[in-house]
């Protein structure tokens, strides 16, 4: 195993630092070092930090392990709460993810499960140790018209309005359904991200799948190499502002096989985004990085995509669906810093073409369609800055 660079993390939080340790893969918590933490610790932080990072199941299997008299019965009632909520939703999810699943597959159209109780499963072996809002499902882009029909058909209803733009399906990655009775929500991608290529065609990725059985039921999901790549690039895309996808990358890690990954960065880049969950994983969890991977961590590049992001995982920021004000900036120039030189230039050609919000913000009929380029950015600016 080897150490990645070290990064300053003199001035987090106490109640970040104690997160974190409780979150890091140590057998017992040390009542010494509880005691430490917790004589000048500010308990409503505390929760509001493990719950805006989603890590509140993992936090109250450990504590309620100890049963420390140094943890206030409150604050164990609360972690308790939403515990038992996660499990309620994550089996409402799995009830789902039946019915989806095998409705689409009773329409002969293929599904690799992205996130949701599989994914907790993969890499938890229980799917009450990790949190999810929603279903996340790929399919072939060819089958795309046809999973619309279906999910309508079990009562979903489309929440983006996709369909204003012409080019959609080259676009976007994915649209959303919600149910019209309860509210679940599902995510039906046809690429594995925006930047997604052929080298990631759903063809590809079901050659590599792994499978899960849960309740008696099969289901399949991304190949280990495949799910690195994407759970990387999703929590880069994201700034990491949730410690949920980098325990992820901490508990994906001891399945990787290097020799395998090597092979797979060749042909599918990604070392940057992973480098940087390396060095992120590694200095905020103490993950074990595997001795052959050393090259991923050793960049100038990836360290200073760490350094930059630790930004966002220090406070609480929302940046999904849309950065707020106080951090726009810092996330656009974080994003521009992530990219090649040609996503760059796609990403800012595909930012001055209009899309749904601009159509939502100011309706136009159709004839007038070309006055969205021209205000385009100026309808970005009242919608994220004014407006925001």
């Amino acid at each position: 195993m080897i150490k990645a660079a070290k990064i300053d993390l003199s001035d987090i939080s106490n109640e970040l630092s104690f997160l974190l340790f409780i979150l890091r893969d140590v057998q017992e918590l040390d009542e010494k070092r509880i005691r430490e933490f917790t004589s000048n610790l500010k308990w409503d932080s505390f929760i509001q930090l493990t719950l805006h990072h989603r890590v509140y199941p993992i936090v109250y299997l450990k504590l309620n392990q100890i049963r420390s008299s140094l943890i206030p019965a409150d604050i164990m009632e609360t972690l308790r709460y939403h515990y038992n909520s996660n499990v309620i939703k994550m089996m409402q999810l799995t009830k789902e993810m039946n019915e989806v699943c095998g409705k689409l597959s009773d329409n002969g159209i293929r599904t690799i499960l992205l996130k949701g109780p599989i994914l907790a499963i993969q890499l938890y072996g229980d799917m009450s140790h990790r949190t999810s809002k929603d279903l996340d499902i790929l399919i072939d882009a060819e089958d795309v018209e046809r999973a619309e029909e279906v999910m309508t058909q079990l009562g979903y209803e489309a929440e983006d309005k996709h369909l204003l733009i012409h080019n959609w399906k080259n676009k976007f990655h994915h649209f959303s359904f919600r149910h019209k009775e309860h509210s679940v929500q599902v995510e039906i991608h046809w690429r594995l991200n925006p930047n997604s290529n052929d080298s990631h065609s759903f063809n590809r990725l079901w050659g590599r799948k792994n499978k899960v059985h849960l309740l008696n039921q099969s289901f399949h999901c991304l190949g280990n190499e495949d799910l690195l790549y994407y759970l990387a690039n999703h929590g880069a895309r994201h700034a990491w502002f949730r410690l949920r996808w980098l325990m992820d990358i901490d508990r994906l890690m001891p399945k990787i096989d290097s020799g395998k990954m090597h092979v797979y960065f060749k042909q599918h880049g990604g070392q940057s985004f992973t480098g940087q969950a390396f060095i992120l994983a590694f200095n905020l969890l103490d993950s074990k990085i595997p001795h052959s991977m050393n090259q991923l961590t050793d960049n100038k590049k990836t360290l200073r995509l760490a350094k930059t992001s630790l930004f966002f995982i220090k406070k609480i920021v929302k940046l999904n669906p849309v950065p707020e004000k106080s951090v726009v900036w810092h996330y656009f120039r974080y994003t521009l810093s992530l990219m090649t030189g040609r996503q760059r230039a796609r990403y800012l050609l595909n930012h001055l073409e209009p899309n749904v919000q601009d159509m939502s913000l100011l309706p136009l009929y159709k004839p007038l369609h070309f006055l969205y380029f021209p205000l385009r950015p100026f309808l970005w600016f009242w919608r994220n800055i004014i407006n925001n």
